[in-house]
């Protein structure tokens, strides 16, 4: 029997995960990633008790993560067409406020199939199903690049960081929460101070702006960071 890919073991967290939202949201948890279950009133109702939960789970967590993550304010990319790279199953990007907004993620089929609703989000926000070491844009189509906690997840770090480099304009922003870690099945890059150096070394004023054992709601293991890098 062959062994799990890393899009498989992927798919599995997703689906614990939803699993879990379920259950916060119907208060079997009482706090999940230190985000305490809903009140009535914050609830998000949707077509499902699944859904529900989802859209409840991105109001709540996924929104000011992106904004603590990534240390913006909403209203950051007011005006600007932006890539998420590696976005995962929610749009946390529509967290900034009047923008354009596109996801970027491999397996966008998938999480449909695992029961995650990317239908149910705002009308403007475009998902794109593409590994980010060929991004389907023509040169210098945005503004801004963002991406948070998933740059450790792509193939090539190098390539990715071309790819970038074409697609974002000469004068766009980029700004991107990476996690340092020894190499797992899901993240198999092993990054540091000096690949995100030689990867973005074309990017002017790309440079490291803070470094911590923790970021929102989360701890990091003994031996690594999460560390904020960007050109603004």
């Amino acid at each position: 029997m062959a062994l799990p890919t890393k899009y498989d073991m992927e798919i599995h967290f997703w689906r614990q995960e939803l699993t879990k939202y379920i259950n916060w949201y119907e208060g079997k948890l009482p706090k999940l990633y230190e985000t305490q279950m809903p009140e009535e009133a914050q609830k998000v109702h949707s077509f499902t008790c699944k859904d529900s939960a989802i859209l409840t789970w991105f109001e709540l967590h996924q929104k000011p993560k992106y904004l603590a993550d990534l240390q913006l304010s909403a209203k950051t990319f007011k005006g600007a067409t932006i890539l998420d790279i590696g976005s995962g199953p929610m749009p946390s990007g529509e967290t900034f406020e009047e923008c354009n907004l596109y996801c970027l993620d491999p397996l966008l089929q998938a999480y449909l199939l695992a029961g995650y609703p990317i239908h149910c989000y705002r009308n403007n926000t475009r998902f794109v199903q593409a590994h980010s070491e060929n991004i389907p844009f023509s040169n210098a189509f945005f503004d801004a690049i963002i991406s948070v906690n998933a740059i450790d997840h792509v193939d090539d770090i190098y390539q990715t960081a071309k790819e970038i480099e074409r697609v974002l304009k000469p004068d766009g922003l980029l700004r991107m929460h990476v996690h340092y870690h020894k190499p797992t099945p899901t993240e198999p890059l092993e990054l540091s101070d000096d690949v995100m150096c030689r990867a973005f070394g074309w990017c002017a004023n790309f440079r490291k702006l803070h470094t911590s054992d923790r970021k929102f709601s989360a701890q990091a293991n003994s031996g690594e960071s999460y560390n904020l890098w960007s050109n603004f």
